[in-house]
Formats: C-alpha cells, structure tokens, sequence
C-alpha cells in the first residue's frame, strides 16, 4: 500500500468492457486504485470508481479485492497519497458528482473529476496531468497490453 510506509501510490486502473448490444466497443473503465497488499501480478488492493451504467452510476469504494484480471488493461501512477491522509481522501471521492442520463458522461469523467478535485484539495497528483495527457498514457498502456509488453 504504501511506499516507505508513509505513502500510497495512487493509479488509474482500467479494464476491458467488451461491446454493447450492436457489438461496438464500450468505453474501458476506469478506476482510481491503489495496491495494499499482493505481489505485481497478483496486486490487492483498494478501488474507487463510478460504478454502474447510463442509468445506475454511483460511487463505489471496494477495500481490499483483485486489482487485476482477465479484463485488466493497465494502471498508471498518477500521484501519492499520504497514508494518514486516507480518510480525507475517501471522504472527498465520496462527494465527487455522479451524473445519470447523459451519454458523453462515464466513469473516465469521474476518475478525471476526482484527480482534480483531489489536486485542489492538496494531495499530490501529477503536476503536468491534463485529461489530455492522461487520456494519451491510458491509450499508451492499452496499445501496450495489446502487443504484450505488459
């Protein structure tokens, strides 16, 4: 979980969600994670994300699961998280707006929503993050995964 046991090395995770009902790719999803436990294959660990679909997103926080299987495509650091500092972190993830009904908005908006809103509030994000950039390393490790580099 924690680097120098003081702190957490944030990442976005995303899998893979196969296709929708007329076979076109959905969207990858995407989840703020971070390891706590596990080895680099088998990494445990928390995660934080919206869950659901168009019509039943919510914000869902899952302690200590899997963070990597079959569907797997990746995870990037994207900053650190003070360990004494977690519950002001969960507390703010829990407050980030969910949006219902509206087809341009996922759970890739949230995660984005989420890294700037925990920029604002003093954690340690990247400092040169834009969604930009973080939608270009996102595609980098899918690029990666498909030609088996990791």
């Amino acid at each position: 979980m924690a680097e120098g046991n003081s702190q957490i090395v944030l990442e976005v995770t995303q899998v893979w969600r196969g296709k929708d009902s007329e076979g076109k790719d959905l969207p990858l999803h995407w989840a703020l994670t971070f390891k706590t436990a596990g080895t680099d294959d088998r990494p445990i660990g928390n995660c934080y994300n919206a869950a659901g679909n168009i019509d039943t997103y919510c914000y869902e926080a899952e302690r200590d699961i899997m963070l990597r299987n079959d569907n797997w495509r990746g995870s990037l650091p994207v900053g650190r998280i003070p360990a004494e500092s977690l519950h002001k972190f969960e507390r703010i993830l829990s407050q980030i707006p969910i949006t219902r009904h509206d087809p341009s908005w996922n759970c890739q908006n949230w995660v984005w929503a989420s890294l700037r809103e925990l920029r604002h509030a003093g954690f340690s994000i990247e400092p040169v993050l834009t969604w930009s950039r973080l939608r270009d390393g996102m595609f980098d490790l899918l690029e990666a995964w498909e030609c088996g580099d990791i």
